[in-house]
C-alpha cells in the first residue's frame, strides 16, 4: 500500500520551514486582502460518483481487500481522516444487464405501451451503489444526486439504450408506441422510492447526461425545449408522491454546451427553469470559466483527465491535463470566476492506471492521486452551507479564493504558480488579532500537511512562506 494518511507533521514541517526560511532562494512578495463581509454563491459541496460499477471496486471486485475498501470510503467520505467528500453522483441505471460495466434498470422490459403498468425490480444493490450511498452517510454525506443517462431504450425514438435517441413524446419527437414522458417520471420517481424504502435519502434527482453527444454508450439526445418538457411532467410527479427532492438538469457536455440550453428552459408562460433547483454542467468541451445564465445554483458535476497519461504523484511538472495544480485550478476558477456551489469530479476510485479517477486502486493498493489532495484541500475545509468571500491577490500567478464557514471559521487557498516560492502577507477584514491560522500544504513532496500555526496581528494580518509550484489552505480556528 503506498498510503500514508494525513498525520500531524509539526516537528518535521517546523524543521523544513526553519530550512526554507534560512535558504538564499528567492521569493517574490504577495499581499492577499480578504474581506468576509463581501459574500457570493452558497457551496453546497464537492465529490465524485462511483457509476457504471465503479462502486464495486471499492467493495473488492478486483482484489481490494476489505482494510483498504475502509481506507478508500475513509479517503471519500470521512471529513476528519480524507477529503470529506459530501455529493456522490449515482447513475440511474437503463440496462436489462449488468454485463460489463453497465447499470441495471428498475424496469428492465417494456409494459407494452406508456400507460400499462410497469413492472419494477429493486435488488437493494443497484451496481453497488445503495451500500456505497450507505456507507457514505455514515461519514458524512449530505447530498446524494441520482442522475440517469438515459430512459430505457423502449422509451426511445431509437428504441435502445445507447447511441443517443430522444425520449418518446417530447416536442418533435413522436413515436409509434406513443409519449412515454409521464412513464419515465414515473420510473424516475419510483427509482427515488427504492432508495427511501431502504432508508437511504436521495436529494437530488436529475434526467439527462450530455444531451448532445449521441454516445455508444448509454445517452440520450435533448434540446432545452424539449428538457423543459420533462421537467414540468417531473415535478408535478414528485409533489404528487409527496417527495421532498430537488430537479437538477442538464449535465450539458461542456459550459457552454449547458448555456445553450438554457433559452429553452427559461422559454413559454410556464418556464421550466422555474422547477430547477439546480443548474448542472460537465467541463469537458468547454471549462466553468463564466456564469450561467440563471439565478439558480449551478454545479459542475463532472469532469476529468481522460487522455490516459497517467500521472499520480504529480502536483506539478509541466502542466499537464492530470496533474494536481491544474485541477486546484480549475476548482478554484469554477468556484470564483463561474459562480458553482458544487465542484465534482467524474470519478472517486476505481480500478485503473488512468487519471480518470482521483483515487487509483490497483490490486489490492490504494493510491491517491494529486488531484485528489487538490479537491481534499478544498473539501475538507470548505463545507456545505459556506458562502464564497470576496478575496484577491496582488499577484496574477498567486491566485486565491476563500470561504466563510457556518461556524466562522474561514479557509483560503492561495496557488503559487510561480517557480521561486513566495512571500505572502495575507489581511482578513474583522478578524482581530491573536486568532490561530492552521496552513495545509500540498505539491510535489506533501499531501494536505498540516503546517506549524500561526496567529493574526492587528486588523486579521499574518505573514507566511508558500512554496513555489504549490497550494496552501489557510483556515481559521474560529
Amino acid at each position: 500500500m503506498h498510503f500514508l494518511p494525513p498525520r500531524n507533521a509539526f516537528l518535521l514541517l517546523s524543521t523544513l520551514l526553519q530550512s526554507v526560511r534560512s535558504s538564499p532562494t528567492p521569493s517574490t512578495h504577495v499581499s492577499i486582502s480578504v474581506s468576509p463581509k463581501i459574500q457570493f454563491q452558497e457551496v453546497d459541496g464537492f465529490g465524485a460518483s462511483q457509476a457504471f460499477q465503479r462502486a464495486e471496486d471499492i467493495f473488492g471486485k478486483y482484489g481490494l481487500p476489505e482494510v483498504n475498501q475502509t481506507l478508500v470510503l475513509n479517503l471519500l467520505y470521512d471529513e476528519n481522516i480524507g477529503a470529506g467528500f459530501t455529493i456522490l453522483r449515482n447513475g440511474i441505471g437503463s440496462s436489462n444487464t449488468s454485463t460489463s460495466n453497465l447499470m441495471n434498470s428498475i424496469e428492465p422490459y417494456s409494459p407494452g405501451s406508456p400507460t400499462a403498468k410497469p413492472y419494477y425490480i429493486w435488488d437493494h444493490y443497484n451496481s453497488g451503489q445503495f451500500p456505497l450511498a450507505q456507507q457514505a452517510y455514515d461519514r458524512g454525506l449530505q447530498t446524494l444526486y441520482a442522475n440517469a443517462w438515459s430512459a430505457p431504450g423502449f422509451m426511445k425514438t431509437n428504441d435502445d439504450e445507447n447511441n443517443g435517441g430522444y425520449l418518446c413524446g417530447v416536442t418533435n419527437e413522436p413515436c409509434s408506441t406513443g409519449g412515454w414522458v409521464q412513464a419515465y417520471a414515473n420510473y424516475l420517481v419510483q427509482y427515488v422510492q427504492f432508495y427511501e424504502q431502504s432508508g437511504v435519502k436521495v436529494t437530488h434527482l436529475g434526467f439527462l447526461n450530455e444531451p448532445q453527444f449521441a454516445a455508444t454508450y448509454a445517452g440520450m439526445l435533448s434540446n432545452g425545449t424539449q428538457a423543459a418538457d420533462v421537467i414540468r411532467v417531473l415535478a408535478k410527479t414528485i409533489k404528487e408522491a409527496g417527495f421532498d427532492i430537488k430537479i437538477n438538469c442538464c449535465d450539458g457536455i461542456g459550459w457552454d454546451d449547458q448555456e445553450s440550453l438554457m433559452a429553452g428552459l427559461q422559454a413559454g408562460p410556464d418556464p421550466a427553469i422555474n422547477y430547477l433547483d439546480t443548474v448542472t454542467g460537465h467541463g469537458y468541451d468547454s471549462a466553468p470559466t463564466y456564469p450561467l445564465s440563471t439565478n439558480k445554483k449551478t454545479w459542475l458535476t463532472e469532469w476529468a483527465d481522460l487522455t490516459g497519461d497517467y500521472t499520480p504523484v504529480t502536483f506539478y511538472e509541466n502542466g499537464g491535463v492530470g496533474e494536481g495544480m491544474t485541477w486546484a485550478n480549475h476548482i478554484q476558477v469554477a468556484m470564483r470566476d463561474a459562480g458553482t456551489s458544487a465542484f465534482l469530479y467524474w470519478i472517486g476510485a476505481e480500478n485503473s492506471t488512468t487519471n480518470s479517477a482521483l483515487i487509483n486502486l490497483l490490486g489490492n493498493e490504494v493510491q491517491p492521486s494529486k488531484r485528489f489532495w487538490a479537491f481534499a484541500q478544498f473539501s475538507k475545509f470548505v463545507r456545505p452551507g459556506a458562502h464564497r468571500i470576496e478575496a484577491s491577490s496582488s499577484h496574477s500567478n498567486v491566485t486565491v479564493s476563500s470561504f466563510e464557514n457556518q461556524n466562522g471559521k474561514i479557509a483560503t487557498q492561495l496557488l503559487n504558480q510561480l517557480d521561486v516560492d513566495v512571500e505572502v502577507g495575507v489581511k482578513v477584514t474583522g478578524v482581530g488579532a491573536g486568532v490561530v491560522v492552521h496552513p495545509y500544504l500540498t505539491n510535489n513532496h506533501h499531501d494536505l500537511e498540516a503546517m506549524a500555526s500561526l496567529k493574526t496581528g492587528p486588523g486579521g494580518s499574518f505573514n507566511a512562506r508558500v512554496p513555489a509550484r504549490s497550494m496552501v489552505s489557510f483556515v481559521t480556528s474560529s
